[in-house]
């Protein structure tokens, strides 16, 4: 059973732009994942509706098997850093992914792996 699923996730904007189109996704607990894309892509977007941060139009978002598509934040006893690439633009992509898991006392074989 996966910690974090997304069922046909979507997000229109009232003006008819259609920034996330059906994402189905399945994350294990303890599992690391890295969304890249292009600018505009839905990612950031994803990752609000994920947060609680922003309501998506249509799917479902399921954390440890529970329907949290429309709880607040506070009830999703999630975190998320966001990151912008700008800020580290010295930083390989490696350096990037691995910065703020080096903060939080992740071992140097658990960075390497991720």
């Amino acid at each position: 059973m996966p910690f974090l699923e997304l069922q046909n996730l979507q997000k229109t904007y009232p003006d008819g732009t259609r920034a996330v189109k059906g994402i189905d996704l399945q994350v294990d607990k303890g599992e690391f994942i890295v969304l890249l894309g292009p600018s505009g892509c839905g990612k950031t977007t994803t990752l609000r509706m994920i947060a609680g941060l922003e309501d998506p139009t249509g799917g479902q978002i399921t954390l440890d098997n529970q329907n949290v598509t429309h709880l607040p934040p506070s009830q999703r006893d999630i975190g998320f850093v966001f990151q912008f690439y700008a800020l580290y633009p010295h930083m390989t992509v490696q350096k990037n992914i691995a910065f703020p898991l080096e903060n939080i006392g992740t071992s140097p074989a658990d960075i390497k792996a991720a």
